[in-house]
């Protein structure tokens, strides 16, 4: 696990690159998209979507080309970045549901009962800010030491133009400015009133866009890029057939799901076969160049505070989500079994580096799981994220020799556990009532369309995977939330009446209210 530096550590030398001095701790300005494929990008090689700014940063910085969430789902990613844990370890399988959310109490929060990110920068010097999607608990008051906390009152985006906003405990309804430019418009107020004399600041901007999925993504967008796609051709959307299984699933989970709502929309939006839809692709490539605008004015507002040359920017996205790959659309979750395509887990991450300008691309493979531990080495914090398989990749970062920090890394979706080497994905099913397992080479098939499951001389690399993916999770499973041995979840679950099948009628979802994690 990474516990931190050491006077001869990469972060040092990191920091001596980019001409800090040596008692001189950075800034960290984390930003990060919701339901933002790596393959959204123009710097991870889509040619049709503007993202400029996106661009410039990795052109500058350091391009990760392989980094995994380690769910499909907002909730369980989110919780993943600010604890470092799986979530088998942290309890969050799957989305929480905003209409549940509403009976538990206001102060419930679904990982407070952990050490974070920003509990542990907070107790070592940093100023603490949050602006942005939470989806973590209830939204009202600042969580995990956060000192600055500016939230929307919903987890799912129902509408970009009209929320609750709560900022520092005052609540307001804003009307008529699209949700990702009023976060970026509130982050660069936060920016233009910081100093370099302040102390270090650890800024989080969660935009709540591009997000991928229903009713925001349908139809014609109301932003200002909308127009410049509305009639262009965007060849890198797939033009599949929806799925006819995907479309069976969906209709029989939403008569069996309490959140009908959600997944009528779903529906709506996939049995109206939105395939080829040029409005509702012009609107998805709308939402990504809008986020990339407001990266573009956070960095600008570093630039003019002269927060530039003291700043670490990192940028990536919760998860990605299907908009038609193989039939398939949104999240992980909405087929059963839950898939894990490369487009719902493969997530962008930069980071940028002050005093660098030259780019830099890495190709090892990085677990979300590493991000948290990685910002704690990199801000000088010698401090373990106590049962975190992730490990920090800061020596990437500047050395031009460095050694790899994992050759597979790991992620879940509620019945269906993953191993992914750098050349193979191999899916592992809790049992057969939930589905088959999978095998993909990712070197002759980076689409997933052949299951090599069957497959006699792929024989030994399944046995040899399914011992590391069952060797994995012996390890970091917390046995209250591990699900494949009758532990429970927070919140929500897509299914739950199989676990109930299986584990019995006093199986059930935690929403208890835990103790807050301090020392």
């Amino acid at each position: 696990m990474g516990k931190g530096i050491t006077l001869a550590g990469s972060a040092i030398f990191l920091f001596s690159m980019s001409a800090l001095a040596a008692t001189q701790k950075p800034n960290i300005l984390f930003i990060l998209a919701d339901n933002q494929h790596a393959g959204l990008i123009g710097a991870y090689g889509n040619p049709d979507i503007k993202t400029p700014h996106i661009d410039r940063l990795a052109e500058t910085g350091v391009k990760f080309t392989r980094a995994f969430a380690a769910n499909g789902m907002c909730s369980p990613t989110r919780a993943t970045l600010m604890t470092g844990l799986m979530p088998s370890q942290h309890g969050l399988h799957d989305w929480l549901n905003d209409e549940e959310m509403a009976a538990l109490p206001r102060e419930w929060s679904a990982i407070a009962e952990f050490r974070s990110v920003p509990y542990t920068l907070k107790r070592n010097g940093y100023k603490t800010a949050m602006i942005g999607k939470w989806h973590l608990g209830q939204p009202w008051q600042a969580p995990l030491g956060f000192d600055h906390w500016m939230t929307f009152a919903s987890g799912h985006t129902t509408d970009f133009w009209k929320n609750t906003i709560i900022e520092n405990g005052d609540v307001s309804e804003i009307e008529g400015r699209h949700m990702v430019d009023y976060f970026g418009d509130k982050a660069v107020e936060y920016i233009q009133q910081l100093r370099k004399d302040d102390k270090p600041f650890f800024l989080q901007v969660s935009f709540d866009g591009p997000y991928m999925d229903p009713p925001t993504n349908m139809g014609p967008a109301r932003n200002r890029h909308y127009a410049y796609y509305e009639h262009r051709t965007l060849s890198s959307f797939p033009g599949e057939a929806v799925s006819k299984n995907y479309i069976e699933q969906l209709v029989s989970f939403a008569k069996s799901n309490e959140d009908g709502a959600f997944l009528n929309r779903i529906i709506k939006m996939v049995i109206g076969n939105m395939v080829g839809d040029q409005a509702t692709r012009a609107n998805m490539a709308s939402q990504n160049t809008l986020v990339d605008d407001n990266v573009g004015r956070l960095l600008n507002a570093l630039d003019q505070r002269g927060l530039d040359d003291n700043t670490i920017v990192i940028y990536s996205a919760d998860q990605g989500t299907y908009y038609g790959q193989q039939g398939l659309w949104t999240h992980t979750v909405l087929s059963q079994p839950s898939t894990l395509q490369e487009t719902a887990l493969h997530i962008p991450l930069i980071v940028h580096m002050p005093g660098n300008s030259k780019g830099k691309v890495i190709d090892e493979l990085v677990g979300q799981y590493d991000i948290p531990v990685t910002i704690l080495e990199l801000a000088g914090v010698d401090q373990e994220l106590k049962g975190s398989p992730g490990k920090s990749f800061t020596s990437m970062l500047g050395a031009a020799d460095f050694n790899k920090i994992h050759d597979a890394i790991f992620y879940e979706q509620t019945e269906t556990r993953a191993i992914r080497t750098q050349r193979y994905a191999y899916w592992k099913r809790m049992d057969r009532d939930f589905g088959g397992d999978a095998l993909y080479d990712m070197f002759a098939d980076p689409e997933q369309r052949v299951n090599l499951i069957s497959s006699v001389e792929h024989e030994s690399i399944i046995a040899d995977l399914n011992a590391r993916l069952r060797a994995f999770y012996t390890t970091y499973s917390n046995p209250k939330y591990d699900l494949w041995n009758g532990g429970t979840s927070k919140g929500t679950i897509s299914y739950p009446e199989k676990f109930r099948q299986r584990f019995g009628d006093d199986w059930s979802l935690s929403t208890e209210l835990l103790p807050v994690f301090s020392e």
